[in-house]
């Protein structure tokens, strides 16, 4: 069967690959999926994110022909012998990739530079990566920005048949970086445009806030519950005014106005937080912190855990800052995450055999 899968070891015994793509920020989540998109279609459904360089990492090398080797920081190692491989598990998203593009013969070891189920995209940031080293290793050459639809179409096709009601706006941060407004259209094919809203994206550094809370989030494998909850509610009206705030809070970061750009992040959690509330005391407590700070505020998990972020002022970034950093040494536990815009999406680099390999690849997330 595997007569028509490629073998890569060749190619990998004298080129290693890279890839990496950041994770992201986001205002007006859950409206990138399939069913709020057609649903909410008539009001032009619509995320705002920003990219943060917070990496996922992914070095393709050569293994045994007919095999392949994963290694993921935080999850584990295993050996697959091709085409058996497993479609449920932590696994399950690298066997799909794999068997699409039909390839064996590799070692692929991931790295990230944020924690397992934070809430930032971070499955979406390691397919994207996935696709652009195998992509490049199958081509000799990275994708060009004009297949950037085409592979953000793709792998949404692949997340969401895998796990069911995910979304298209990480895939989408991932590949292209920077501070975007995603325009969804989900009716009688997959679409998306893109409109960019910083030209200079590290202009928002001083800005934001983010904050791992020292849990995971409560998504699971088995679909987005704030699709179960819409779909139990029949809350229409709701999704499409937090659109409606992602659309306001791209606006504001056109025009560099961080306090209305808080206000409406504030707005969005608040209309999220009457389908999926938190509950969670630690989480509030950082929640009323930043409302006090003058701050807006948004969990990444839905209903608490994973990490929670803000946007502001500079100087009220500043203070919330002091205050939740004050809150994790009292815990001890949760951390704030070195945070950062970036226009950088997808980066690939095929490099010879013996090149220093990039510091990642000696640490990982810790």
């Amino acid at each position: 069967m595997i007569d028509k899968w490629t073998d890569l070891s060749d190619f990998l015994a004298h080129d290693h690959v890279y890839s990496s793509t950041p994770t992201r920020l986001d205002c007006g989540g859950s409206t990138d999926h399939r069913l709020t998109g057609l649903l909410c279609r008539s009001w032009h459904p619509v995320t705002a994110n920003i990219a943060v360089d917070l990496r996922a990492h992914v070095r393709l090398s050569p293994y045994n022909s007919g095999q392949v080797f994963v290694d993921i920081n935080g999850l584990g190692k295993q050996e697959f012998t091709v085409p058996h491989l497993p479609l449920t598990g932590p696994f399950a998203l690298i066997s799909a990739l794999v068997c699409y593009f039909g390839v064996h013969g590799f070692h692929l070891e991931i790295r990230t530079e944020f924690p397992f189920q934070s809430g930032l995209g971070g499955s979406g940031a390691v397919t994207i990566a996935l696709i652009g080293a195998m992509q490049a290793a199958l081509r000799n050459e990275a994708p060009k920005t004009r297949d950037f639809p085409g592979i953000v179409q793709f792998a949404h096709n692949l997340e969401d048949s895998l796990f069911r009601n995910t979304g298209m706006q990480d895939q989408a941060a991932a590949l292209y970086g920077g501070a975007n407004l995603w325009k969804w259209q989900y009716a009688h094919r997959l679409s998306f445009r893109r409109q960019q809203l910083v030209s200079d994206v590290s202009s928002l550094n001083g800005h934001i806030l983010l904050a791992y809370t020292g849990r995971p989030h409560l998504q699971s494998q088995n679909g987005s519950q704030m699709l179960e909850k819409f779909k139990e509610t029949g809350a229409l009206s709701l999704f499409v005014s937090i659109s409606d705030q992602a659309r306001k809070f791209a606006g504001s970061l056109e025009h560099r106005d961080f306090r209305l750009a808080g206000e409406c992040l504030a707005e969005e959690h608040r209309l999220r937080s009457t389908l999926f509330p938190v509950t969670r005391q630690d989480d509030l407590e950082l929640i009323e912190m930043a409302m006090n700070a003058r701050c807006g505020v948004s969990v990444t998990g839905n209903g608490g855990g994973g990490c929670i972020w803000a946007i502001g002022e500079k100087r009220d970034i500043a203070e919330l800052k002091t205050q939740w950093n004050g809150a994790f040494r009292r815990r001890k536990t949760g951390h704030l995450l070195p945070v950062s815009a970036t226009g950088d999406g997808l980066q690939v680099r095929i490099e010879p055999v013996g090149a220093q390999p990039e510091a990642v690849w000696r640490r990982g997330y810790e």
